[in-house]
């Protein structure tokens, strides 16, 4: 079972200190029952941005006051930055891969952010973003490898401890790690070895799931997997020892798999993008064995065009 180092890059503290600041600027979700397949499902779609990302984003520019700051992001984390940036009256600029959908480019200008391309690797992205930091003098807010945005997405973990205290598993979508390594220093100190926390992540985009096997970071090609929010090419610095210390374990879903989760979703009331139907897919994926005690899975996400989501839902999943 996994410990709790002492050395970690974020711990129950700064978790805590994040959810005093977010107040009433976030939403508490709620906890929804899947009764057919014996699931919960922690309903972050429902946040006002169609995310969970709202949370980090918030607490780093609480925090940080900057004047101006500028992020990489595929789409939610972007979609954060710019609300949580117009909340504070500051200017954000939103360095997006250039296989970002039309859905979350419009989305992150909508809400005020300028909007610019960079090439889809992890590594691209965050070098032109850092260059436009010392270029306009902006702060940068990264969408994941950051102690602010890391405790930010842990008050998603204190809310799960609270709302199902009896829970025996956690699944978690996983894409840099944010929110998995921030739900886990939560529920680690909550509910200590009691608790099961699975992370959850695409087989075409499986750069944590590697990288825990060969017991370092390793980057992957781009993925072209539908989780276009878990296309990251390699684990973020400072998640990836988070994840390692006080995660239990890792899967890797198809993309056909993530589909059938979003179809169960759907059965149930609730719109949720390929990403953010990460966590139910590994759940439907887990053997009977391991389904004992209640199971809540992270639903992180609903943010995807009316025609892609029907184009999947009715069609078969593959990439566009």
């Amino acid at each position: 079972m996994p410990g709790h180092p002492p050395n970690l890059a974020v711990g129950i503290g700064d978790v805590r200190a994040a959810a005093g600041r977010l107040g009433h600027r976030v939403h508490r979700t709620p906890v929804l029952s899947l009764d057919r397949l014996g699931l919960l499902v922690k309903c972050e779609s429902l946040q006002g941005i169609g995310a969970f990302k709202i949370r980090g984003a918030t607490n780093a520019i609480l925090v940080l006051r900057p004047a101006g700051v500028v992020t990489s992001s595929s789409g939610n984390h972007g979609m954060a930055v710019a609300a949580a940036a117009a909340a504070a009256r500051i200017g954000a600029v939103v360095v997006m891969p250039d296989n970002a959908t039309r859905y979350k480019r419009e989305a992150v200008a909508r809400l005020g952010a300028e909007v610019l391309t960079s090439p889809p690797e992890t590594e691209a992205r965050n070098a032109a973003c850092a260059a436009l930091a010392a270029e306009r003098g902006l702060t940068p807010i990264p969408a994941y490898d950051h102690p602010l945005v890391i405790a930010g997405q842990g008050t998603c973990g204190l809310e799960i401890a609270e709302q199902v205290p009896e829970a025996a598993t956690v699944v978690v979508p996983l894409g840099g790690g944010g929110l998995l390594s921030g739900i886990a220093v939560a529920l680690r100190d909550a509910m200590g070895a009691r608790v099961r926390i699975v992370g959850v992540e695409p087989a075409d985009g499986d750069d944590t799931v590697r990288s825990l096997r060969a017991g370092r970071r390793v980057a992957i090609p781009a993925p072209r997997t539908i989780c276009d929010g878990a296309r990251n090419t390699i684990p973020g610095e400072l998640t990836f020892p988070i994840v390692d210390a006080l995660v239990d374990d890792l899967l890797a879903v198809t993309d056909d798999e993530v589909v059938e989760a979003m179809r169960v979703l759907a059965a149930a009331g609730l719109v949720v993008e390929p990403t953010g139907a990460l966590a139910v897919a590994g759940a439907l994926r887990m053997p009977a064995a391991a389904r004992r005690g209640p199971i809540v899975c992270v639903v992180s996400g609903r943010n995807i065009a009316p025609e892609e989501y029907a184009r999947l839902l009715l069609g078969t999943g593959g990439p566009a």
